[in-house]
């Protein structure tokens, strides 16, 4: 494993309303190494520089599918779902 080791972090919160109580929060990581070199032509920022080593590409070398189903966004999407099935019992 690379010394030089990143994350990609998203958070999402949900509320009811402004004066909810109880907000729902969720959180996506997606773990990488950075690499001393770009590499791939999609993405943006750091993307060509963050390897995934599960899915043995950096984040520039996914396709758009790919990346949407593993991203960190991906991630705390899936997780907001099931906090909101679970709290406020959604179809």
């Amino acid at each position: 494993m690379s010394e030089r080791r990143a994350r990609f972090v998203s958070v999402l919160v949900a509320l009811r309303s402004a004066q909810d109580p109880e907000p729902l929060i969720a959180f996506g990581r997606w773990e990488g190494e950075v690499l001393p070199q770009l590499r791939g032509e999609g993405g943006f920022g750091y993307d060509p520089l963050l390897w995934i080593p599960a899915l043995k590409h950096t984040v520039a070398e996914l396709g758009a599918d790919l990346k949407n189903q593993h991203s960190h966004r991906a991630m705390a999407a899936r997780a907001m779902r099931g906090l909101m099935h679970e709290a406020w019992r959604l179809g």
